[in-house]
């Protein structure tokens, strides 16, 4: 005859061993609750629920509470600063399962928006001294070449809003002979109107150039990736200047002025309103 079937023994996860006797209790009431109310093993909860509940107590310090563990944005902080070296789809899936347990330990009390996981800290604008810096070491450039270009770069990067690619592959045939557009040619084609500081600037220093001649650092043969970097790296500057932050501050200044999204979308290249959310955490408080 077979014999009487046993207790399955008590379920101990060696990532939490050390401080068992302290959170073990809690850990397996709050594993048995959750398992009887979604009708799951215990077993499976336990591997994501310890490393959480552990997070908690020992890294922010809570008492071992359920409902303050358990908050939604107490797993949103999880995910974002607990989470390391794990991959966006392993963050994905950690976080759902962590909020459906939520659901059955702390019913939703507060609003707590989900951030998108993997999606890069956009680059930060320059604010207004920066941007003074900036134009300051345009015009002290050696020679009349290299102050020809960093005021080219400072137009389509600041003036336009380009990335690098796209301000590189720009030919004086791309720029209105009145400096109020840009065209861009590449998979994101579309025609960008030039911020209105800026237009004189291309239309002075693009005028005597011919229209297959690229507007900044004409007379190259071809485009790389790091041209612009070469470029400021030859002028010896402590300063951050970046096609990134120049692109980001033009994004702010037209986010600040209320573009129509659709419109703004369209002019920058961007395809989704999330793309263009991310830079509102720069703008000012209203």
């Amino acid at each position: 005859m077979p014999s009487p079937s046993r207790p399955a023994a008590p379920y101990t996860p060696l990532l939490a061993l050390p401080w068992w006797d302290t959170i073990g209790p809690f850990l397996t009431a709050l594993v048995d609750d959750v398992a009887a109310a979604l009708d799951v093993n215990p077993r499976s909860l336990y591997p994501f629920v310890t490393p959480f509940v552990l997070w908690c107590w020992q890294t922010k310090g809570l008492d071992l509470d359920r409902a303050k563990m358990f908050r939604r944005s107490r797993i949103e902080s999880y995910v974002l600063n607990g989470m390391t070296g794990m991959s966006r789809g392993t963050k994905n899936t950690l976080r759902g399962k962590l909020l459906r347990v939520s659901e059955v330990v702390a019913p939703v009390i507060e609003p707590a928006p989900l951030n998108g996981i993997g999606r890069s800290t956009p680059t930060p604008p320059y604010d207004s001294k920066q941007r003074a810096e900036l134009y300051s070491w345009s015009r002290t450039r050696g020679t009349y070449a290299a102050r020809r270009d960093a005021a080219v770069l400072l137009a389509l990067g600041l003036g336009a809003g380009l990335a690098t690619r796209e301000l590189l592959d720009v030919h004086r045939r791309d720029v209105s002979v009145d400096g109020t557009s840009v065209r861009v040619r590449d998979a994101r084609r579309r025609s960008v109107p030039v911020e209105e500081g800026w237009r004189p600037v291309l239309r002075q220093q693009l005028a005597d150039l011919a229209p297959d001649d690229c507007a900044f650092r004409p007379g190259r043969t071809g485009t790389s990736s790091g041209q612009v970097a070469d470029f400021v790296r030859r002028t010896a500057t402590d300063l951050d200047i970046r096609p990134a932050r120049m692109r980001s501050t033009w994004l702010c200044w037209r986010l600040e002025r209320n573009t129509p999204v659709d419109t703004l979308l369209a002019e920058s290249g961007l395809h989704t309103y999330a793309s263009l959310d991310r830079y509102r955490v720069f703008l000012p408080l209203p």
